[in-house]
């Protein structure tokens, strides 16, 4: 059995069958082998779009998937979206090949590889005559287990791919999960025991915890505030949902009157709890804080107390003690949420353009533009996985086509759409070929507001002058033309809706472009909205 054949198995034991990526020479003994092995192999138009399809898929089901590359310059080309899964946590495997160290002047040769891997992945691992089926098993075990979330990266030698890796070697025992401090649970216990108005913040690295994190809010009644990678994490309506964005001045509030806070799985970013730029920290009367890394536990906000720990175990742990007890949690949600709607500086448009989205769609996929900014901060996913997009962490463009296609892919019997600006959309469009090759009936939301619009209002805040070119957008029914998609350009929101209820009864894709200045029309937006009302 050669190591092209091992790895394919191992990694199939992790439950990582999906690859996404683009064959080249050096990565063609990976292709026939994983073929046969039955793995599920897309090709992408770039590799960027790889990783960004990987993304989407895990963030989407919860599932890992990998990137299937050829060395130096495939590897480079999807580097900005390694980089994006890296900050927001996000497992996937990259798998690709490497030469030999002593080699030079040869085909896609990137000798410095290994160390631009190490700044932007979790974890990196370059095989080699050493490395064992066990000693292999126990990296990704540790990597994809045992630590925080992030991609990683398998780097094999062309010179042995056809090597057979031993199945045993003699080595340290396979690191153990980290075990909880008990005085430091403790110390949160008899603090949380103690409190009065409790406050649970929750960030992606909960999502797997649905059912602790339930169990645990009802028990001491506190009202949970989510990121936006945490978006719907409590069913739709439950009484202690807050919703919207932690960004708001009156959840801010909310969070500064609890006498203890438990933020679990957040990293407390500033997309998610400064969006508006403020540059005031939340000041904190009691913060406990729980993450899988340590290095969180004071990153953005110094824990009171810091328990490291997978977040599950953590709540399982906090469950088996008496912590029931009566804190207001429901009023205190109503009170809150009654205040953002008060408060609310943002046209109500937009919150009926989204809430038309919402109820026609299961998952939202979105990148950096208007309307995902106003969702960043209203939208309300009826359940967990049901809305994401990159504009936290590192932040980068042309996410959500191909992350789209990647969560459609995860889930395809479900409603999957994306929203994007036809300037961020400029990035990967090529992947709309891939989604209408593989008869995905995703409908391609595309806000078009004729460049870079948002960049283009921070300018003219600060100048009337333009002091840069912003894109001319494509004609995008010719381009719907050219990649065998549908197109629609409604022009209401009853006209989306309808668009929306046929782009998912057709496994052909649909651009849905969007005008904003011919859709934002006042008259048809009050309408809508005193009818929805």
């Amino acid at each position: 059995m050669t190591l092209t054949d091992q790895v394919s198995r191992i990694l199939r034991d992790f439950g990582v069958t999906v690859f996404f990526g683009i064959p080249g020479i050096h990565n063609l003994p990976f292709y026939r082998v994983f073929h046969g092995d039955g793995h599920k192999l897309v090709t992408v138009r770039h590799e960027q779009s790889a990783a960004f399809m990987a993304d989407g898929f895990a963030r989407a089901s919860g599932r890992i998937a990998g990137c299937l590359l050829i060395d130096g310059p495939g590897f480079l080309n999807a580097a900005t979206a390694i980089a994006q899964a890296r900050a927001d946590s996000i497992p996937m495997i990259v798998l690709t090949p490497c030469g030999d160290s002593t080699e030079s002047g040869k085909l896609h040769e990137l000798t410095g590889q290994a160390t631009v891997s190490q700044e932007i992945t979790r974890a990196h691992i370059r095989l080699d005559r050493m490395t064992s089926v066990t000693s292999l098993g126990d990296f990704l075990d540790n990597s994809l287990r045992l630590n925080r979330p992030g991609p990683i990266h398998l780097e094999v030698p062309l010179t042995l791919l056809d090597y057979d890796l031993s199945a045993e070697e003699d080595r340290r025992p396979a690191r153990k999960e980290q075990e909880i401090s008990d005085s430091t649970l403790s110390d949160a216990i008899e603090i949380l025991q103690s409190a009065i108005q409790p406050v649970i913040v929750v960030g992606g690295g909960v999502l797997h915890a649905l059912t602790e994190l339930v169990e645990f809010a009802e028990m001491i009644d506190a009202p949970v505030v989510n990121t936006t990678n945490a978006k719907g994490i409590l069913p739709s309506g439950h009484r202690l949902s807050v919703g919207y964005s932690p960004s708001f001045p009156e959840i801010r509030e909310l969070i500064q009157q609890a006498d203890v806070v438990i933020a679990i799985g957040t990293e407390l970013g500033e997309t998610d709890f400064d969006f508006f730029l403020t540059n005031k920290n939340i000041e904190y009367q009691s913060l406990i804080r729980v993450d899988i890394d340590p290095d969180q536990l004071t990153s953005n906000a110094t824990a009171d107390i810091g328990i490291v720990g997978d977040s599950q175990r953590v709540l399982q742990s906090f469950l088996q003690h008496d912590l029931r007890k009566e804190h207001a949690g429901n009023e205190r949600v109503l009170q809150t949420r009654a205040l953002v709607e008060k408060n609310i500086h943002f046209n109500r448009d937009m919150h009926a353009f989204l809430n038309v989205i919402q109820e026609q769609t299961d998952v939202l996929v979105g990148d950096s533009s208007q309307p995902n900014y106003y969702a960043q901060l209203l939208y309300e996913p009826d359940l967990m996985r049901g809305y994401f997009h990159s504009v936290t962490g590192f932040g980068t463009l042309g996410y959500s086509i191909p992350a789209t296609i990647g969560a459609k892919i995860a889930r395809p019997e479900e409603r999957v759409a994306c929203l994007v600006g036809d300037g961020g959309a400029a990035f990967t469009l090529s992947e709309l070929q891939t989604a209408s090759q593989l008869r995905l009936g995703i409908p391609f939301i595309i806000w078009n507001n004729e460049g870079y619009g948002e960049i283009d209002k921070a300018m003219f805040s600060e100048s009337s002058a333009r002091y840069y070119t912003s894109p001319t957008p494509p004609n995008f029914a010719l381009l719907a033309q050219a990649f065998f998609m549908n197109f629609h350009q409604p022009q209401n929101l009853l006209q989306l809706k309808r668009v929306l209820e046929a782009a998912y009864e057709d496994d052909t894709p649909t651009i849905v472009e969007v005008s904003e200045p011919e859709f934002m029309q006042k008259d048809q937006w009050i309408s809508w909205f005193e009818e929805s009302v």
